[in-house]
């Protein structure tokens, strides 16, 4: 009977790893569908839905950076085509900048996770890469550069990334010069508003300290005759 009992106890434990093993297929099956699923959605140009369909791949198995890779790609399709489009009329209560930049901050983290974590060398110049076109969009120069050199530091050869790289330089150069330009135009509206303020010459100064020195000796000249005059008071009731 105690063998008995001991072959159900294996025949149980035997079924249970067979079902984990089983739902461990089906979900494997079901993220890739859902990738799968994603991508026709996205290159038929319906970004909301793909990244709806990446999100849920995500998950069922956070280390699928496919999905990863593919969800900054959607969305940042997405946040480029607010970003250019012409209505300024609210989206979900933002402006339609600012929902852009939201969703490029989102795009970026995606593609950090992605070269950070990933070690096939063109998954993870392609993810630097498109970690510097979001920066790039938001105008934040500094980043873009800092990503790009990272990407052509796995890919030298890579020629769209070097182009890319020598644009968002130049940008920063300007706004590095724009800013230094502000700076020292400040400092001369400040110098300007000082020169205007009128200076008073060494002999004016003197002058003037004279005339307050020959008003006070008269003041205490009236104070000492008055000295010794009965003051007239009322007397109450």
């Amino acid at each position: 009977m105690a063998n008995v009992l001991k072959s159900n106890k294996q025949v149980t434990t035997i079924l249970i790893l067979a079902s984990l093993v089983s739902v461990n297929k089906l979900s494997a099956q079901k993220d890739k569908e859902l990738v799968y699923k994603g991508n026709n959605n996205y290159y038929s140009g319906r970004n909301v839905t793909a990244i709806n369909e990446y999100r849920e791949a995500l998950k069922l198995n956070p280390a699928l950076k496919k999905a990863n890779f593919n969800l900054g790609d959607a969305i940042y399709k997405e946040a480029v085509n607010i970003k250019n489009s012409k209505s300024k009329a609210p989206i979900m209560g933002m402006k339609p900048d600012s929902l852009a930049n939201i969703m490029l901050d989102e795009a970026a983290a995606q593609f950090d996770v992605v070269s950070q974590t990933v070690s096939h060398k063109d998954t993870v110049h392609k993810a630097l890469h498109n970690l510097g076109n979001c920066r790039l969009k938001q105008e934040n120069w500094q980043a873009a550069v800092d990503a790009y050199k990272k990407s052509l530091k796995v890919d030298p050869k890579d020629e769209d990334t070097r182009y890319n790289l020598a644009y968002a330089q130049k940008k920063l150069k300007e706004q590095e010069k724009k800013d230094k330009d502000k700076n020292k135009d400040k400092q001369q509206q400040q110098q300007q508003q000082q020169d205007q303020q009128p200076q008073m010459s060494k002999e004016q100064a003197e002058r003037m300290l004279n005339a307050l020195q020959n008003m006070e000796q008269k003041l205490q000249g009236k104070k000492k005759k008055g000295d010794g005059q009965k003051v007239k008071t009322e007397k109450d009731w």
